[in-house]
């Protein structure tokens, strides 16, 4: 009497139709192979974006803090004296008024040369009282605020978020695009065989 081969009822040598060595892996088509290619080749360029994403937003964030230093060296603070009264925002209450206007004012520039111009006001002011305004250091003209520490910091999250949004939005449309290719190759080739082998089971 032969060993029962577990699994095996019929106590053959043949291999069992579900064993390892068997039948029981169903042949993969190309289209299968092309979406796990697809779909790891995606993989590893999301790893890279995480890479480029995290590298730009420190670039970023560099560039600020350069920047920063630069207009500590070039610009300074100092005291605008307004020409005119300001009433405030059209249409704001001047009591309660913090919208930013401009209005005409003479300040003394870094090397004590006058100058007159529009200068930023929040809310109401009368005229003579003054307003600390930023200016280029050497020309005495008026100048953005300089950039800080914290608006580097921010300005280097954001575009890294945006680097990495961007791509992962990417990288899904490309995963979106490769499975629609081969979903439409699949359909295209179970029409084919079905209509070649229809016929044969129903007799027709």
């Amino acid at each position: 009497m032969q060993p029962h081969r577990p699994g095996n009822p019929d106590h053959s040598d043949r291999p069992h139709p579900y064993s390892a060595v068997g039948t029981d892996r169903i042949p993969r088509r190309a289209t299968d192979r092309v979406e796990s290619a697809a779909s790891l080749l995606l993989g590893v360029l999301g790893l890279v974006l995480v890479a480029v994403a995290v590298l730009t937003g420190l670039q970023l964030h560099g560039n600020g803090l350069e920047q920063a230093r630069a207009d500590a060296v070039n610009r300074i603070s100092v005291e605008a004296t307004l020409l005119e009264p300001v009433d405030g925002a059209i249409g704001v209450d001047a009591a309660a008024s913090t919208a930013q206007v401009t209005a005409p004012a003479s300040w003394t520039a870094p090397d004590g040369r006058e100058h007159t111009g529009t200068v930023p006001v929040l809310g109401s002011q009368p005229a003579g009282s003054t307003v600390p305004v930023w200016v280029d250091r050497s020309s005495g003209a008026i100048a953005p605020p300089p950039v800080d520490a914290l608006q580097a910091a921010v300005t280097g999250v954001v575009g890294g978020l945006l680097v990495l949004l961007v791509g992962v939005l990417v990288l899904l449309g490309l995963r979106a695009l490769v499975h629609a290719r081969c979903a439409a190759r699949n359909h295209a080739a179970w029409a084919r065989e079905w209509a070649r082998y229809e016929p044969l089971w129903s007799g027709r």
